[in-house]
């Protein structure tokens, strides 16, 4: 009997016993980098310190890293196919054990979460169960007589061992190289390709109209038709959108724990499992490098300040988001560097009293989405995870932020008195004295909104989507336009 037929002959009575890998298999994404990332970011000494282990071996290392973390079984991404695939063959009759290259207390908790495996072999340490030494671990446990679901070309040996073969994940490679040795694949599990609306989720690209405070400079300097102010702008506005789509995406793999236990940041691409942490990290860095670069080509200066942005970007992720009232503060000043990056841009002279009012108001906006959600988890009774505030701070935040928004509207009028009545580029300025009427009243309705829980986008992305918040953005263009034609 030839090796192609034994694999597709029948054993009598129940099936035979199926081993099933762990990582980017049962799992939507590799525990050992999920767990150095974890550790890195939350215990960076014990990280340090689980270095010198890599002398000794994978297997050590991965010990050494798992010694120091402990992964939340009950949110990671499991392989809903697999699970079924499984259930189906423990329906039958069959035994199923989880074999993997995982650290063993990484292995053990994900088999007492799940309690769907007859038995479990891992990585101890010393040995890693990888390769050819998985598969002689299996041999020696159940002979020729078992069946694997793997995802890599690391399991190949594991496959030549195995009855009946299954591949999982983006096992394209795998899948080639058993076609080539004649071995045929019983079934394939595929891990779901990234749509194209998952990118734009995944990059933020809907975030991408806060950088449209690029653009200040050039209305408020009325540079319409200076063609070179406004292809640098542009172009500025590209390179910080690839700059800012890169620092989203790794925050996301900083709050990665955070996001899966939070009931809607948890279907984000990589909480879920469909975007790998090492893709989302080469991607960000990409992304991040071809930002920085473009941004120095354009003007030094302005490449200073997108390093600038993404210094305090890295701290708000690193520490300041989860530390109360200074998280605000930090994203009010990101929106600044906004502000500022403009006037780099068009090379006009910065307004204290625009500093200001930018600065004031953000932080006010800011306040205001960390105030909706307050409330919204004072009525599903649950805390807000990852961050430094809890539900009896609600009217902590009502405070703080009402008091800012009012001091941005003060702001705005000591900036139209004192900067932009004097420029000499507006025919008619009493009408600019009515902006901070419009901007009051659009405050008043974010807060409102904020206050009742119903503010669930982030309030500049909000206002790109509600229909009066556009319509106080044309009765402020309108006014604009007054002054100056």
């Amino acid at each position: 009997m030839t090796r192609v037929q034994t694999r597709h002959s029948a054993v009598a009575g129940r099936p035979r016993p199926l081993v099933v890998d762990l990582d980017d298999t049962l799992l939507c994404t590799d525990t050992l980098v999920e767990s150095v990332v974890e550790l890195a970011f939350s215990q960076p000494r014990e990280f340090l310190g689980a270095l010198p282990a890599l002398r000794h071996g994978r297997a050590a290392f991965k010990h050494a890293v798992a010694e120091h973390v402990r992964l939340d079984y009950a949110t990671l991404p499991y392989d809903q196919k697999i699970l079924g695939f499984i259930r189906h063959r423990r329906t039958a009759g069959g035994a199923v054990y989880l074999v993997t290259g995982a650290d063993r207390s990484i292995a053990a908790g994900v088999a007492s979460h799940l309690g769907l495996f007859d038995g479990v072999i891992a990585s101890d340490g010393t040995r890693n169960l990888k390769g050819a030494s998985k598969a002689s671990a299996l041999v020696e446990m159940l002979g020729p007589d078992f069946d694997y679901l793997g995802d890599h070309l690391a399991d190949l040996p594991v496959w030549e061992a195995a009855q009946q073969v299954y591949v999982a994940g983006k096992g394209g490679a795998a899948v080639r190289a058993l076609t080539r040795r004649g071995i045929p694949v019983v079934r394939r599990f595929p891990a779901p390709d990234m749509s194209p609306r998952e990118w734009v989720k995944a990059l933020r690209l809907h975030q991408w109209s806060k950088n449209l405070l690029l653009f200040v400079s050039v209305f408020l300097g009325q540079e319409f038709g200076d063609r070179a102010v406004v292809s640098r702008v542009m172009l500025g506005f590209l390179a910080f959108g690839l700059v800012a789509s890169a620092t989203y995406l790794f925050n996301d793999i900083k709050d990665l724990s955070a996001d899966r236990r939070h009931f809607g940041k948890r279907h984000r691409a990589m909480a879920s499992g469909r975007l790998s942490l090492q893709s989302g990290f080469a991607l960000a860095l990409v992304l991040l490098l071809v930002g920085i670069a473009g941004g120095f080509a354009l003007m030094p200066a302005f490449g200073l300040v997108l390093v600038g942005y993404v210094v305090l970007t890295l701290a708000y992720t690193l520490w300041l988001k989860e530390q109360a009232l200074i998280d605000v503060l930090a994203i009010g000043g990101l929106f600044t560097v906004r502000v500022q990056a403009s006037v780099v841009l068009t090379e006009d002279e910065a307004s204290v009293w625009l500093t200001c009012f930018a600065f004031v108001l953000f932080t006010s906006l800011a306040m205001a989405k960390r105030h909706a959600e307050l409330v919204r988890a004072k009525q599903d009774q649950r805390e807000i995870v990852g961050r430094g505030y809890r539900a009896t701070d609600i009217p902590l935040t009502v405070g703080v932020g009402l008091a800012t928004a009012a001091v941005s509207v003060i702001e705005m009028l000591l900036y139209l008195q004192l900067d932009a009545r004097h420029v000499g580029l507006y025919e008619r300025t009493g009408s600019l004295l009515l902006i901070p009427i419009v901007l009051t009243s659009w405050l008043m309705r974010i807060w409102v909104k904020a206050h009742r829980g119903e503010l669930h986008d982030d309030p500049v992305v909000f206002a790109t989507k509600d229909k009066i918040s556009i319509f106080h953005a044309f009765a402020v263009g309108l006014l604009w336009l007054m002054a100056v034609v």
